[in-house]
């Protein structure tokens, strides 16, 4: 089962999503967006869904730190607001795969959220069978 790891500071949004996904994905949430990079580094997180605004660290800088230790995990904004510069470089520098409104609908969010999870598992195993090929080139 993907694990995913919500960020936002206000603790009614990520229990709202935790419900709507905790029968499909392991849910780790978190309201302090400075310590989610060090629950990614403790746990084997597959995707993260980030708030854009948040105190401290926004959300584009916390999923810029999460690709930079990690390129393969999954990463996805939600904005209430319509800050779109901000989302022009997350989407721009590929800090986030996509960027979904708030309020989000439900059907949408979890169709792309299975959607990210579902390219990052094919390029995982298209690196494996790339390894396995040079494996088999280098052999020969």
């Amino acid at each position: 089962m993907a694990h995913i790891l919500l960020v936002d500071d206000e603790p009614e949004v990520t229990n709202a999503i935790a419900r709507l996904l905790r029968k499909d994905y392991t849910i780790t949430k978190c309201s302090e967006p400075e310590n989610a990079l060090e629950i990614v580094k403790q746990n084997d997180i597959d995707l993260v869904l980030s708030d854009i605004r948040m105190p401290v660290i926004d959300g584009v800088e916390l999923l810029s730190q999460v690709k930079a230790y990690d390129p393969d995990i999954g990463r996805v904004l939600l904005s209430g607001y319509s800050d779109m510069e901000l989302c022009q470089r997350a989407i721009t520098d590929d800090i986030a795969s996509i960027i979904l409104a708030k309020p989000w609908d439900n059907f949408e969010l979890k169709n792309v959220l299975r959607l990210v999870l579902n390219a990052r598992q094919l390029q995982k195993e298209n690196t494996e069978l790339r390894q396995k090929l040079n494996q088999l080139s280098l052999t020969s």
